[in-house]
């Protein structure tokens, strides 16, 4: 998978952010970070939207392209089943295929899943538990991202 994000993005059924990783190579630009946060907020209105479910990829229908603002494309997945949005933004200098963004949302799929059923992580008490979580997926996405 050639297809590197600028940024994933973790809200849960609260809304609420989870996490908003970015990328190692902009980590350190305050000014991207801080666009990347507002990015996954307006993508929340996104979300709420009747358009969301007429947005979908030609072959991915989970997977929506939900806006591109500043030189980045941002797509967006909302699992139903848990209420969990997952927000990823790409630089637009790359073209990329469909089916490599949907492999992508696989992917982070995979790793919230395998992170969140982590019967350590369930077994800490709420507070702890949440920060627990978001440093084991910050982990991870460092590793597979």
């Amino acid at each position: 998978m050639d297809a590197t994000p600028s940024f994933i993005s973790l809200i849960d059924e609260y809304n609420t952010p989870l996490l908003v990783h970015v990328n190692v190579k902009e980590k350190d630009d305050v000014n991207r970070v801080l666009k990347y946060n507002v990015f996954s907020n307006i993508s929340l209105d996104y979300f709420e939207s009747q358009l969301f479910q007429w947005t979908s990829l030609e072959s991915h229908s989970e997977v929506k392209l939900l806006f591109q603002l500043e030189g980045v494309t941002v797509y967006g997945c909302l699992v139903k089943s848990t209420g969990l949005k997952i927000i990823v933004g790409f630089e637009q200098e790359e073209t990329i295929e469909e089916d490599i963004v949907a492999l992508l949302f696989t992917k982070i799929k995979k790793v919230y899943l395998r992170v969140k059923l982590n019967p350590f992580i369930s077994a800490l008490k709420d507070d702890n538990r949440r920060k627990e979580l978001v440093n084991k997926l910050n982990e991870k996405f460092e590793e597979e991202f």
